[in-house]
């Protein structure tokens, strides 16, 4: 299973991120965050190597038209 979240630099979404790859090893997770104010990657920085193997992140931007 594979889970898509938002947010996943702030403080819920990085602390979910930890309790969901410690809990359920074979999962995978795709994180999406616009990194403004209240996102920081510096919250995901203690994930292990192998919980790393299981985190893709992506940096979200809007394109103003």
């Amino acid at each position: 299973m594979i889970l898509l979240i938002t947010g996943v630099a702030g403080f819920i979404g990085s602390n979910f991120v930890y309790y969901y790859l410690r809990k359920y090893k074979d999962r995978k997770i795709i994180g999406l965050d616009k990194l403004t104010y209240a996102g920081n990657l510096d919250n995901l920085s203690k994930l292990s190597e192998e919980e790393k193997k299981s985190f893709v992140f992506i940096k979200f931007f809007s394109l103003q038209l």
